[in-house]
């Protein structure tokens, strides 16, 4: 929502035409600052109106601020554009479309009264802008006010029939909502009038799942992973639909798949593979995990599900040095290992720095154990 018009603003409020060759006293900087920003050099228009002189009697303080304002909308420099834009009403600024710049800063700073407060100012004069009601929606959104933002879109969409924007927001606001068979059934109806992005598909596909739609999300999804093959959305989406109606295995062959093109989701395509039994699969994707942390802490849960202890321990010395010895969940996971190899001198060095309640209380279980293995040494041959 940064442009919600070109700066045709800039273009009524002034004309732009300083001779080259004339002298710096001469040349109306507000003016020149305004035609850089035209042309979108904001740094430059800064400059320029950082050489204006305010002390001259007579200048256009409503032009001067105005401007002051644009630049500083531009360069995100929210506070300052509020503050701007209210100078420049103050000082008289009569158009209209002051106020839906006024709009834009304060929607940016969240301050969503004074951004819808500002857009009932501006009139009419907004009416034919379409971002303007998105605007106007969005800032009802944030306050809580679902109605009064569902109904802003409805109207919109009767307004400008052609934009199907409005009724794509209204799916993301269901879904936000929670209301997922009622997103489900207006995000049919949009992809069928529309062009969807596959954001858009991802989008409904959830609410699909989420409304416990499973075979149907399923459809939908792998139909949208042939149209968009790339997207990650696309992907997580359907391996998460896959995971919930209880088919890891699905589940993590598609994220195995996306993570040949985003190494960074190697993790947890290895948890569903763990998730499915498939260990040495998982094994085999952890070892191509960048993130050394990451890779180390997943892969002792890995060994321990693969029963291979010796391994587990071997890793103690890595786990050091990447800064994991302080991880509790590590260190019980070492403890469990050495148990497990009979070795229980190893155990008890891990166990007494456990202290948070469920691993303490698994400490104290390993301990009860190991003083049966103690008591009753044939029992645990």
């Amino acid at each position: 929502m940064k442009r919600l018009i070109v700066f045709t603003f800039l273009l009524a409020l002034f004309t732009p035409i300083v001779a080259q060759d004339q002298d710096a006293d001469e040349v109306d900087f507000i003016e020149l600052a305004a035609l850089l920003m035209r042309d979108g050099e904001s740094t430059r228009a800064a400059e320029a109106l950082a050489r204006v002189d305010l002390s001259v009697e007579g200048l256009d303080l409503a032009k001067y601020h105005t401007v002051r304002g644009l630049i500083a909308l531009e360069q995100q420099q929210l506070e300052t554009a509020a503050d701007a834009f209210d100078a420049a009403v103050g000082a008289g600024q009569a158009e209209p479309m002051i106020h839906l710049y006024r709009a834009q800063a304060y929607f940016g700073l969240e301050r969503y009264p004074q951004a819808i407060a500002a857009l009932d100012e501006a009139g009419e004069a907004v009416a034919g802008i379409s971002g303007a009601w998105m605007l106007r929606a969005h800032a009802l959104w944030m306050q809580g006010k679902r109605q009064a933002a569902f109904d802003t879109l409805s109207d919109a969409g009767n307004r400008f029939p052609g934009n199907l924007g409005f009724q794509r927001r209204q799916v993301f606001y269901l879904v936000e909502a929670g209301l997922y068979a009622q997103a489900a059934d207006l995000g049919r109806d949009y992809l069928n009038r529309g062009e969807p992005k596959a954001d858009d598909y991802a989008a409904i596909g959830t609410a699909l799942r989420r409304s416990r739609s499973f075979d149907e999300a399923l459809r939908f999804l792998e139909a949208a992973r042939l149209k968009f093959p790339d997207n990650g959305a696309i992907a997580r989406a359907l391996a998460q639909t896959w995971l919930e109606s209880g088919k890891p295995l699905a589940a993590a062959d598609v994220m195995a798949a996306q993570a040949e093109r985003e190494p960074e989701l190697l993790v947890e395509a290895a948890e569903l593979y763990r998730r499915a039994g498939q260990t040495a699969r998982a094994l085999n994707l952890n070892a191509r995990v960048e993130d050394g942390a990451r890779k180390l802490k997943q892969r002792v849960g890995l060994l321990i599900a693969a029963r291979k202890y010796a391994e587990v321990t071997a890793l103690e010395g890595g786990l050091r040095r990447a800064g994991l010895w302080d991880d509790e969940d590590l260190r019980y996971a070492l403890a469990y290992a050495w148990y497990r190899l009979g070795q229980f001198e190893n155990v008890e060095r891990h166990l007494q720095v456990l202290i948070r309640p469920e691993l303490f209380r698994k400490a104290t279980e390993l301990r009860r154990l190991m003083q049966e293995c103690a008591d009753t040494p044939w029992a645990c041959a």
